[in-house]
């Protein structure tokens, strides 16, 4: 499939390759240096708009350096950051300046209140936060099921008195937390347009499009090693069985990217239910596929492949942890189901992307 972003991937991967990245895995954190880079460019405000302290542009081009990022094996916020953070508080009309921020949700206790002053504060907590420890401010969304309320969006520093934060890394070595909050200050808040559902649905097509770029790092340094690494006096991938191994791993990254692709284009498009779909199927194909790929660039590398300092363990990690994340493929899978079992869509029409599916209300109530 022909790129239409091939001049901003190329240009952030150039970007990338200047600052350097150090790919020992677990990471020590985001890749400073590349994140410096990609701020000053102004890479990560893309497809924020430009009244909001973005650079404008699509989710399809800021996508695009998601995926860029990605494959060229950095560390970054972008996901979290850009595509998430950002966007949700400028559709609540709120500029975020030059803070970084990452996006929390809040769960179910979460309450906001007025003090006697006149000012808002925050109760309650957020669970398993990226990057918390690494952002300026929280972009909190407080979802509800109550037909009188709304969904909201409270920014907040997560430094600020009332915070408590529990740190922790995910196996990529990104900083995580847990958040509780206890009369903590919030410094914007805002009815949101954006319900759990929508932000649920855009973080699943950023971690597929995430998912899909690891998988080509992967194919690709599996590829070049095999053409290299020589063994009875010919390369590995002169072997038979070495060149079965190889198809089959390039034949799985092509189905991921294709998927990615897929979802990417259908939600650039104006028929929210086809969008769900090509997503789902998109975290399906992609998350489904990770593990096999992770073990095929392993078992081809030897044991080269699993030492912490060699590049190839960034990419296999980054596959491991963000099979789960917004959701597995079985919660996906059920999504998908619920379209045909309770939705009345027509499977075929599914199969093919084509026709008119129901209202894609049903099977939200699946649990991940």
């Amino acid at each position: 499939m022909t790129d239409p972003n091939s001049e901003l991937r190329a240009t952030t991967r150039a970007m990338i390759e200047r600052a350097g990245v150090d790919t020992t895995t677990p990471a020590a954190g985001v890749d400073s240096a590349v994140w410096s880079a990609l701020t000053e460019a102004g890479f990560t405000g893309v497809g924020i708009p430009e009244d909001h302290d973005g650079s404008g542009g699509t989710l399809a081009e800021a996508l695009t350096v998601v995926s860029a990022a990605v494959t060229g094996g950095a560390l970054t916020m972008l996901i979290e950051h850009t595509v998430l953070a950002r966007w949700l508080a400028a559709r609540c009309g709120i500029s975020l300046g030059a803070y970084t921020a990452t996006i929390a949700r809040a769960e179910t206790d979460a309450v906001i209140r007025e003090t006697e002053d006149g000012g808002l504060v925050l109760d309650g907590s957020a669970r398993a936060v990226v990057h918390g420890p690494d952002a300026d401010r929280l972009v909190i969304l407080l979802d509800t099921d109550a037909a009188d309320r709304r969904p909201a969006v409270a920014i907040l520093s997560p430094a600020g008195t009332g915070v408590t934060a529990t740190p922790g890394t995910d196996l990529l070595g990104a900083a995580m937390a847990d958040y509780d909050f206890d009369a903590a200050a919030v410094e914007s808040y805002a009815e949101s347009p954006v319900d759990g559902t929508e932000l649920g649905e855009r973080g699943a097509l950023a971690y597929a499009v995430a998912l899909a770029a690891a998988a080509r790092a992967v194919c690709d340094r599996t590829v070049d090693y095999a053409g290299q690494r020589t063994q009875f006096g010919r390369p590995l991938s002169k072997f038979q069985a070495v060149q079965q191994r190889l198809a089959g791993l390039a034949a799985l990254t092509a189905l991921t990217e294709t998927a990615a692709e897929t979802a990417v284009a259908e939600k650039a498009g104006t028929n929210p239910d086809r969008a769900r779909t090509a997503i789902a199927a998109a975290k399906v194909v992609t998350s489904e596929s990770a593990r096999e790929i992770a073990a095929a660039g392993h078992q081809l590398h030897g044991a080269i492949g699993f030492t912490a300092e060699h590049p190839l363990g960034r990419s296999t990690t980054a596959l491991l942890a963000w099979r789960e994340r917004y959701g597995s493929e079985h919660y996906w899978a059920g999504v998908l189901a619920g379209r045909i079992l309770e939705g009345g869509a027509d499977v075929w029409d599914l199969v093919t992307g084509s026709g008119h599916e129901g209202t894609g209300a049903a099977a939200e109530g699946n649990t991940r």
